[in-house]
């Protein structure tokens, strides 16, 4: 694949589109409905370099940049929190991907 210094290279290419959640991971087992329940009705959408996630309570918008990024995994910062707050996404496959939202936690998503 081609990576081209100061774009976004393959990796956020495959973060590109609409994301809905499927399911939580890693958390404790009476948390696990609210848990799935929370991940099932959030939205990930990005376009270029802008993501959206959308909660069940919050929509929030920014520009991200990819700070770290492999075969599997990417790394990405926003603008709204900032380089001490990196965003870790680890592709399972080409349809699915899995946010760590909190150290253990994370949702995974399908792609749209």
């Amino acid at each position: 694949s081609l990576f081209v210094v100061g774009c976004h290279g393959d990796g956020a290419a495959r973060l590109q589109g609409k994301w809905r959640g499927v399911r939580a991971e890693g958390v404790a087992q009476e948390a696990v409905p609210a848990a799935n329940a929370f991940a099932t009705a959030t939205e990930l959408e990005v376009k270029g370099d802008a993501i959206t996630v959308t909660t069940p309570k919050d929509k929030q918008s920014g520009r991200y940049k990819v700070v770290k990024q492999d075969k599997t995994m990417l790394v990405i910062t926003t603008d709204k929190d900032g380089a001490d707050d990196p965003q870790t996404f680890t592709f399972v496959d080409d349809k699915t991907v899995r946010w760590a939202v909190l150290d253990g936690k994370s949702i995974v998503f399908a792609k749209q």
